[in-house]
């Protein structure tokens, strides 16, 4: 009986590899990080009055740190890293897909910022024995295989006291979490394949909100748990729209789950 719980968990997680696999693909493809980073996922942060408010949002989520060393993970183009570095944290940012970090080094060049990028996986960052005083994660916690596994291993890498930040969004009702990313047969771009849409479908929290990564949090051992509105990206995205109306821009509501170790 032993033998057999662990071939059930040496198959497991031989699955979640090969499911891995089939999202790095996905997201290292050159159409895709094309798409994404000019997109309407990505392009408000290219806007002023929308990343200050996404800055103030991210500032007021981190408030005292024990430390300025921060850790994005499943960063994809540096979307939310360069902002750390902005607000003077010494920044780490980590993906599994080499395109997506490339674009991330490229943008934080032109803003003059300095990130490491490291390529590895966000549910086990390849950080050594570093400790940070914030975590964060934006559009990562439904494409992982065990993210129950990845809070708790990211809790770990915070010092006492560190903050872990959580980045989602409020779907329509009768929508999934991922559902902007999948449910079309192209987006940002790039054409989603069957398998990767059969591996989504595999996916343990690709239907998941705000409270239930609370819940998850407080399980992992986090306390003075909140989530925060991104204030003032309303304003700041209708000012985008009316000066540039040919610029996608996002119109889901995105929030912060933040809690301390």
């Amino acid at each position: 009986m032993h033998l057999d719980v662990l071939n059930g968990v040496t198959a497991d997680f031989e699955s979640a590899r090969r499911l891995k696999v089939v999202f790095q693909q996905g997201w290292n493809h050159p159409d895709r990080v094309k798409g994404w980073v000019g997109g309407a996922l990505h392009a408000e942060f290219h806007d002023p009055g929308c990343r200050q408010a996404w800055k103030d949002a991210l500032s007021e989520a981190a408030g005292t740190t024990p430390s300025d060393r921060a850790l994005d993970l499943g960063t994809g183009p540096g979307t939310i890293s360069s902002m750390w570095a902005e607000l003077g944290f010494r920044t780490t940012a980590i993906d599994f897909a080499p395109n997506m970090l490339e674009a991330g080094q490229r943008l934080a060049a032109e803003r003059g910022l300095t990130l490491e990028f490291i390529e590895g996986d966000a549910e086990d960052p390849p950080v050594g024995e570093r400790r940070f005083g914030v975590i964060s994660t934006r559009f990562v916690l439904y494409t992982l295989p065990h993210p129950g596994y990845a809070i708790r291993r990211w809790v770990q890498l915070l010092e006492p006291g560190g903050k872990l930040v959580l980045i989602g969004h409020d779907r329509d009702q009768g929508q999934a979490s991922g559902s902007t990313e999948v449910r079309a047969p192209r987006k940002h771009g790039w054409q989603v394949g069957e398998d990767y849409r059969a591996a989504l479908d595999r996916l343990p929290f690709m239907d998941h909100k705000a409270s239930d990564l609370q819940v998850v949090m407080e399980a992992a051992g986090m306390s003075e748990i909140r989530k925060l509105a991104v204030t003032g990206l309303d304003e700041a995205r209708e000012r985008l729209r009316e000066d540039q109306p040919e610029v996608p821009v996002g119109s889901t509501t995105p929030y912060i789950v933040v809690g301390r170790k």
